[in-house]
């Protein structure tokens, strides 16, 4: 991995403090089984503000073009934020389904990536921390950069700017242009990685039945075969006063 890989981080020990994520319980489960992690397309995701800069396309002498390389544009997403109630309610808000937590680091994912995808890995992955700015920000960035030589480090910076109303997301983003690689017909992308040593801890949601903990962490153990730590999130249990 080199330095140009990591994006928009402060300082070097920012590259290895903790990153989560939050998924179907069933989700993780079979990122253990399978071995096998998935990256979605940028086109996928709901906010008309992402992948702004491939959306609005190339412009030349005042003609756009279309870029056809944002199809191959992937992305997984991850947040530093630890505490926030937010994260849980936002990601974990179906009191019918099962959550978990998995804890990793910006440099372990993008080593994972590189692993799995040696050839051109440093063209093509890097990992990076979202840009919160005013939408005239925002405009103001494409209108310095639409003339610009399309490169892959334009395309993965322009990938980073979100508006400021999504700034307690502190997003952190693994991506990966998928050039030499097939999408399946949901638009992901499917690698092989170790989960044992891309995560570093299981943290359960916090709407589960106390009582059933115990069981609850057996289950996630057997499913998961994980030998790290296997926590349940108490943000939502009453003080013992």
């Amino acid at each position: 991995m080199q330095e140009h890989q990591f994006i928009n981080f402060d300082a070097k020990c920012e590259l290895d403090q903790p990153v989560y994520r939050i998924m179907k319980q069933e989700h993780v489960f079979s990122l253990f089984r399978d071995r096998r992690n998935a990256m979605s397309r940028f086109s996928n995701w709901k906010d008309n503000f992402e992948n702004f800069l491939m959306r609005c396309g190339h412009e030349v002498d005042g003609v756009r073009y279309d870029n056809t390389t944002r199809e191959k544009m992937v992305a997984q997403c991850w947040t530093k934020e630890k505490y926030a109630e937010a994260m849980w309610g936002i990601y974990a808000n179906d009191q019918d389904q099962r959550f978990l937590r998995i804890r990793s680091t910006p440099r372990l994912l993008l080593s994972a990536l590189c692993q799995a995808k040696p050839d051109n890995a440093s063209d093509l992955c890097r990992v990076g921390r979202v840009k919160y700015e005013l939408t005239s920000e925002i405009r103001a960035y494409y209108d310095k950069n639409k003339n610009a030589d399309v490169s892959m480090q334009l395309l993965f910076h322009s990938l980073l700017r979100k508006r400021r109303a999504f700034s307690h997301e502190r997003e952190v983003r693994l991506m990966y242009c998928a050039l030499f690689g097939a999408l399946d017909e949901r638009g992901l992308f499917w690698y092989d990685v170790d989960p044992q040593t891309m995560i570093t801890q299981i943290m359960a949601d916090p709407n589960r039945d106390r009582s059933r903990w115990r069981k609850d962490k057996t289950e996630i153990q057997r499913e998961t075969g994980f030998l790290g730590e296997i926590k349940r999130s108490k943000i939502y249990d009453a003080p013992d006063w």
